[in-house]
């Protein structure tokens, strides 16, 4: 019987992943699971919670919780014999689109119990890893506002849509140079996004085309636009029906290396850090993650 390691954050989903988490407790000791829930205390709590479940040897490390707890779980995970398994109960949940995993707690259990192990890719940054959809730009600076705009806001969804309306009317261009394998770019870009994952922001289809299995990352990158254009383009952004436009160039590489001026922050699975210059690199086959038995 596999041993199962959950390691849980009641902060995740402005709160509401309390009651998620009493719930799964209930459905997996009903199902006679050999389970433990652990849950953070502190940021950097999940990645050392992991770490220790590894270590004592427990087969599926399951992150429940919200993009964040995910990213600080897998870096445990990542590049071990282990399973990351996911129960998502965040406000974005974009890692697990691509996956089919819901963020019904009775599906996304059932999935974990009897679902299937797939090997997906993951990306580094100057060092640093992530899971998703790493980027610079605009990304970034809604990030930034949304983080204004928390405290006056009942929840972090609102506070991020304010984010992106302060962004746009605070549209920031930077010229900037791509360099790919087979040559290099120069383009007055607004946002750079490359991932193995196809959504960021809470259900923006960025990397429509991404492939988590393909061993390359998928880059997006907008350009050349004013205020009035993003607004017309931001819909289709949203949908991912944004390929073809003639703002965007959109591409598969193993790597890109990004400088720009004036030089900007980048963010990983949204967590924000230092930046530019930066480069972006897939780690084909990184983790082992538990899916439904049909993707």
């Amino acid at each position: 019987m596999e041993r199962f390691c959950l390691i849980a954050n009641r902060t995740s989903g402005s709160g509401s992943a309390g009651a998620y988490i009493d719930h799964v407790r209930e459905l997996l000791t009903a199902r006679g699971a050999d389970f433990e829930i652990r849950e953070t205390q502190y940021p950097g709590h999940a990645t050392e919670l992991a770490k220790a479940a590894v270590d004592e040897g427990f087969d599926v490390i399951v992150s429940v919780g919200g993009d964040g707890t995910l990213r600080e779980t897998a870096i445990s995970v990542i590049h071990t014999d282990k399973t990351l398994g996911i129960l998502p109960c965040g406000t974005g949940n974009d890692y697990v689109r691509p996956l089919n995993i819901p963020k019904d707690a009775e599906a996304a259990v059932e999935i974990l119990l009897s679902g299937k192990n797939k090997t997906v890719d993951a990306g580094e940054a100057n060092g640093q890893i992530f899971f998703n959809v790493a980027g610079f730009g605009f990304d970034v600076d809604v990030l930034d506002y949304t983080e204004q705009f928390k405290p006056k806001c009942k929840n972090g969804e609102t506070a991020y849509r304010l984010g992106v309306l302060k962004a746009v009317f605070g549209l920031k261009l930077r010229k900037t140079k791509l360099t790919f394998p087979d040559g290099t770019m120069e383009k007055n870009v607004l946002l750079t996004a490359a991932g193995v994952g196809t959504h960021f922001g809470g259900g923006m289809n960025v990397l429509p085309e991404a492939d988590m299995s393909d061993g390359l990352l998928d880059v997006c990158v907008v350009h050349n636009v004013n205020r009035l254009t993003l607004l017309r383009v931001l819909p289709k952004f949203i949908k991912g029906k944004h390929l073809g436009l003639k703002y965007i160039t959109y591409r598969k590489a193993s790597e890109v290396t990004i400088e720009c001026d004036p030089v900007s922050r980048i963010q990983l699975d949204g967590e924000r850090m230092d930046g530019t210059p930066v480069t972006f690199r897939v780690l084909p086959g990184a983790i082992t993650v538990r899916v439904p038995q049909d993707l």
